[in-house]
């Protein structure tokens, strides 16, 4: 009997460790069905099942889970994953930021992952099929002028907490990644973001900012060995709840074991000016 085809979903493939993800997919011998937001990057390849999404708008939302759907029910076709990873970096002074950056920063990196994985439960149930949310570091350790961001990734990790709980019994299961820096496109954008609202009391503090930690997230680990280490996660037996993706894995982890007073103090020093 012929092996049914593992179909898995993908969500923000238009550059970065989306794009990467699909091609470790297809080497994998996957179909894939990937979400983009701007310019389809695989516009020949028939494994490959591509649509346009804008996590913002629910009706194009709506309308890429009915297209994954009807992939999951076509005959010989199982559900492997679902893989939400789609995601924006804005920031600023929590006292300057526009409420609608908070609200934009929530509706595609919180929001949008809810509605994309909500829709899918049905499959993922009748398939044992596995759901993986890339979150972030900065969903346990947040910078300062990225609370729109650091904020929504935080929400993530809380409701892959309640999800994995809920899914446990119908034999899905539920892994949050929390990437450190990785060198993809999303930095570049974070620092073209506009900040003409920002006070002159924080240009100073913002602009160093951007040139370390947003420079530091371009030097970061390469997107295409990031992808590798997600992918394998599809396939590990037992997984862990969570997995820490980073250049300097041992790195992360001891700063995740840093006191909070510690941390704060180090980080003000780096990043903050008078």
């Amino acid at each position: 009997m012929k092996r049914p085809a593992r179909l898995v979903v993908v969500t923000g493939c238009d550059t970065g460790i989306g794009k990467e993800l699909v091609k470790v997919l297809l080497r994998k011998g996957c179909v894939v069905a990937a979400s983009y937001l701007e310019t389809n990057p695989f516009p020949k390849d028939p494994r490959i099942h591509v649509r346009k999404m804008d996590l913002r708008k629910p009706a194009e939302v709506e309308e890429f889970c009915r297209f994954a759907k009807d992939l999951c029910n076509r005959r010989g076709v199982r559900l492997k994953a679902v893989v939400a990873n789609a995601g924006v970096a804005l920031g600023g002074p929590v006292e300057d930021l526009p409420m609608d950056i908070y609200r934009e920063s929530f509706e595609i990196n919180f929001f949008g992952t809810v509605a994309v994985v909500q829709a899918m439960i049905p499959q993922l149930e009748r398939d044992k099929g596995r759901i993986l949310v890339v979150g972030s570091l900065a969903g346990r350790i947040a910078m300062p002028f990225l609370s729109p961001y650091a904020a929504s990734k935080h929400a993530l990790e809380g409701f892959c907490d309640s999800l994995r709980r809920e899914m446990k019994p119908w034999g899905v299961e539920t892994i949050l990644v929390e990437p450190a820096a990785v060198a993809t496109p999303i930095w570049n954008k974070a620092k073209r973001q506009d900040t003409s609202f920002v006070q002159e009391k924080y240009k100073k503090s913002l602009q160093r900012f951007k040139e370390t930690f947003v420079e530091g997230g371009n030097a970061g680990m390469d997107p295409a060995a990031a992808a590798a280490r997600i992918g394998e996660l599809l396939w590990v037996k037992k997984p862990r709840d969570r997995y820490i993706v980073a250049k300097d894995k041992a790195r992360s982890r001891l700063l995740l074991l840093v006191s909070r007073s510690l941390l704060d103090k180090g980080i003000v020093k780096k990043y903050m000016e008078f």
